[in-house]
């Protein structure tokens, strides 16, 4: 199924967050009467901390045999469970797994990611089961609401953030297959693309005036992992224009969690946190739905305190193993003795470090912003589109505004949801972006003819062909380059006589005009696989062409008599092998 092709009767798309997941999906006939009527799963419920929501935590549970078990807030609570009577020790329990693969410079199929316990496996497989079984929450809700199809008649979507490399993109889409989603079925989206395609169709939610020809806008799409921002303007024909390359960093709401949990350990030290952590794991994921609530409220006029509850068991095991009692703790912690104070089952925290468990993740994200509003065609830029579930944060909302006074802030209702719901409209729609800035250089490594005085010494090789100059970086796009959606960089390629399967080493650069492949900068991205089968004389008729402009690099080849077209991909993920 290609990009422009119709003939899917529905679109689901599958958020896969850093800290929670969900899906949402629409009917193809609804699509066209009106885009905005999408459907969300929004009855996510814990066995406690009061929450209800359209996404679930992204945790996952297998059994110790590697099957399946449970994912989400089942996946959590019964973890806990399984802990409070010390049966998890031969469970697989991930949590939060997601920023592996925007850490992870070396990704590739064999990559392994540890469970809760230091138990690895490799994580294709543990990202397959998450995708699989939100692919049949959605198929088993679907069927619920009496819309029966099968599935090859949905196209599938998934999003990822717009920073991530193309390595990353490749492994989710082989996750993907794990759950039984085929290649021409699923469609990777941008997560602030899809986010800025979806606000477009409400605009009595972001004000008609954004959205007209020729303006110009920032999309800073704040999950739980990273922060990913991009500036779009809005072309004569209505469809969306890149003008700063997709940019970000780790810098989303769980940096929050992660200060709040270095709170914690401040005061209790890292031997009883992580044995209360592994032991009494509901009341520790009870600590984080909590402030889950608490962060949602946290503003400049907030009250000076802010109370949360203490988990018996952690008092316990704090005075078990440390001998001292946990008030004692708390009122002589000579960081803190001044800024928080005991309460019967509770302690009160001084409204003022809490909002410094925000400092971190917003003094980067304002300094980034600063510095994209310095480039040239993003200077009048006026208006910030606020998206995604740390967007909805009222501090993080007044501190842009604080920053950038003379910017009109923006935020949609339900920001959570943006990006899923305009994955969905993607889905149906994906020519709503009609081109991109290439975030990198890229070449291929070619081979040219080697000059005396011009090429260094160790570059020269003795071939078939006579002296040549080798690791040339052979470029087609340029760093921070326009490229239209679908446009096509033929690439000079002959296949060896005789062959029928040929590979060619695919380079990235983070400047704009590398000379060798080996340059500082570059960097092996992997290789394109041309296979021509079985075709007679093919080897000096291969056209081959890199496609750029889509939301993944993708590549073509002909058999330039005939046209007949071969099969052809990328292999980001070989040369981590």
């Amino acid at each position: 199924m290609s990009d422009e092709e119709e003939g899917h009767l529905a679109v689901v798309a599958i958020d896969f967050g850093t800290t929670y997941s969900g899906y949402a999906f629409s009917l193809y006939d609804q699509f066209r009467k009106d885009p905005t009527k999408i459907y969300a799963f929004n009855n996510w419920i814990p066995s406690s901390g009061g929450l209800i929501s359209s996404k679930t935590p992204t945790s996952l549970l297998l059994k110790p045999d590697k099957e399946f078990y449970k994912f989400g807030y089942e996946a959590e609570d019964t973890y806990a469970d399984l802990a409070l009577d010390e049966q998890h020790h031969g469970y697989y329990f991930f949590r939060r797994f997601k920023m592996l693969l925007h850490r992870n410079p070396n990704l590739s199929r064999d990559t392994k990611i540890a469970d809760a316990g230091g138990k690895e496996l490799p994580a294709k497989v543990v990202f397959g089961h998450g995708i699989s079984y939100l692919k049949q929450h959605a198929l088993d809700n679907m069927r619920q609401q009496g819309f029966e199809m099968d599935e090859w008649e949905i196209r599938w979507v998934l999003t990822v953030p717009a920073i991530w490399s193309e390595p990353a993109k490749q492994f989710m889409r082989e996750a993907a297959q794990k759950a039984d989603i085929t290649n021409d079925q699923l469609l990777i989206a941008l997560e602030p693309e899809v986010a800025s395609v979806f606000c477009r169709h409400i605009p009595d939610a972001t004000g008609s005036d954004v959205f007209y020809s020729g303006s110009k806008y920032m999309v800073i799409d704040l999950g739980g992992g990273t922060a990913d921002i991009t500036v779009h303007q809005v072309g004569e024909d209505g469809t969306l224009r890149e003008l700063h390359r997709a940019t970000g960093g780790a810098w989303g709401g769980t940096k929050v969690d992660a200060a709040y949990e270095q709170f914690f350990i401040d005061i209790v030290e890292e031997d009883v946190w992580a044995e209360f952590q592994s032991k009494h794991a509901a009341d520790y994921f009870e600590i984080f739905r909590e402030f889950e609530l608490k962060k949602r409220t946290v503003k400049g006029d907030m009250p000076a305190r802010i109370v949360v509850k203490i988990p018996i068991s952690l008092r316990e095991l704090y005075e078990k193993i440390k001998c001292e009692t946990f008030n004692a703790a708390v009122t002589n912690h000579e960081m803190y003795y001044k800024r928080i104070s005991p309460i019967s089952d509770k302690i009160k925290i001084d409204s003022e470090l809490v909002k410094g468990f925000f400092t971190d993740p917003l003094d980067k994200l304002i300094e980034h912003l600063q510095n994209i509003l310095m480039v040239q065609n993003v200077r009048s830029t006026t208006t910030f589109l606020l998206v995604g579930g740390f967007a909805e944060s009222p501090i993080v909302q007044e501190t842009l505004r604080e920053k950038f006074p003379h910017i009109r802030l923006i935020t949609p209702g339900d920001a959570g949801l943006t990006v899923l719901k305009g994955a969905v409209i993607f889905g149906h729609k994906p020519l709503s972006i009609r081109s991109r800035m290439s975030h990198s250089t890229f070449g291929i490594a070619i081979s040219k003819p080697f000059i005396d005085g011009h090429h260094p010494p160790e570059k020269r090789i003795t071939t078939a062909n006579g002296i040549m100059c080798k690791d040339v970086f052979h470029k087609y796009v340029e760093c921070d380059e326009s490229v239209e959606h679908g446009s096509v960089h033929s690439v000079p390629f002959t296949m060896g006589r005789g062959s029928s399967v040929s590979r060619v080493r695919v380079f990235s650069s983070s400047e704009r005009d590398p000379v060798f492949v080996t340059d500082e900068g570059c960097r092996l991205l992997g290789e394109m696989i041309i296979n021509v089968g079985n075709v007679q004389q093919a080897s000096n008729n291969v056209s081959v062409g890199l496609i750029f402009g889509k939301t993944e690099l993708t590549v073509e080849a002909k058999e330039k008599t005939t046209g007949q077209t071969f099969r052809a991909r990328f292999d980001f993920l070989t040369c981590n092998n």
